[in-house]
């Protein structure tokens, strides 16, 4: 097994990522009446799609859907405040297609009216932030000392799971692994399965993203917490949702949580507001990863040992 301390020494931290942030914001400010995406901004601000949305969400705390809604929305209570213009000019300018998209959108964030706004109301801009993440359970310190390794390239057995409720992904993952554990059960290969992870290839657009994907995968023949094996990449069929997916060779800071699963989004919040803009280390335009080190099937929830992979250039 290759010995961690060996690892060829990363280099000197050279990313400055509120810069790199202060790119997308400033084009979000300018760019309000035009569609706007996370795939968009990634670009203005130089950096990965795989990474953005987290690095986003872990500076303002709020996704990037949430902060571009916050902008239109605090725009539009400008404009209505202080200018005659119509509620569908005012709609046209930041972004919303029609009068009643914006006042759905003032209702639903705020909970008040264009109306209201004329006659003088406050906007209720806490209520649009109080979705806003928790911050992360105590003990981080001890997680934030990340193991450095370089990794072969990957052959990932997936299946599928879409959908995310307060900020984790549990049905999803129930999903894509109710597809996968039968289908290795069905092939016969649990046994040369040494590794079980999961993949996030998408910007999640909210909390409650029922769109977003898990990818629950499968290694076989080579197990990442030994780093030992030969990769493998076994024929069986494919239907479903299952697919082969070939993660690049490279270099990982690898994170050790402990914990129940519905927290992971809170530990790598963690990583990606903490560790990342104290390192300044660059991130490699691929998706970062877990992996499932305990068996949840004889652990409890609170023993649960998870390793999360960031691939850094």
């Amino acid at each position: 097994m290759p010995n961690p301390d060996n690892f060829t020494q990363l280099p000197t931290p050279r990313v400055r990522y509120l810069d790199l942030l202060s790119r997308a914001v400033a084009y979000i400010d300018s760019h309000l009446a035009e569609p706007l995406n996370g795939d968009m901004l990634a670009e203005h601000a130089a950096m990965s799609r795989f990474h953005f949305h987290r690095v986003f969400r872990a500076y303002f705390g709020t996704t990037v859907a949430g902060y571009v809604t916050w902008r239109r929305l605090q725009r539009a209570c400008e404009l209505l405040a202080a200018n005659p213009d119509s509620v569908l000019d005012v709609a046209l300018a930041v972004g919303y297609d029609s009068a009643q998209a914006l006042a759905k959108a003032m209702r639903r964030e705020l909970d008040t009216t264009p109306t209201a706004i004329r006659a003088g109301e406050r906007p209720a801009w806490q209520r649009l932030f109080d979705r806003r993440p928790s911050p992360p359970p105590d003990g981080d310190d001890l997680m934030l000392k990340p193991q450095m390794i370089d990794l072969p390239e990957l052959h990932v057995l997936t299946a599928t799971g879409r959908g995310m409720d307060g900020g984790n992904m549990s049905r999803a993952a129930q999903q894509a692994f109710g597809e996968l554990i039968p289908a290795l059960e069905s092939a016969g290969l649990m046994p040369r399965m040494k590794s079980c992870i999961a993949l996030f290839p998408d910007e999640p657009q909210g909390l409650e993203d029922q769109q977003t994907r898990m990818l629950a995968g499968a290694v076989f023949d080579y197990s990442l917490l030994e780093r030992s094996g030969a990769v493998a990449r076994p024929g069986l069929p494919l239907k479903g949702s299952l697919a082969w997916y070939t993660h690049p060779a490279g270099r990982y800071a690898v994170f050790t949580y402990v914990g129940p699963y519905t927290e992971l989004h809170l530990a790598w919040t963690g990583v990606y507001r903490d560790w990342l803009p104290a390192t300044g280390y660059a991130l490699r335009d691929v998706p970062p990863f877990e992996h499932y080190v305990s068996n949840p099937c004889d652990t409890p929830p609170a023993q649960l040992r998870t390793d999360l992979y960031v691939p850094l250039q």
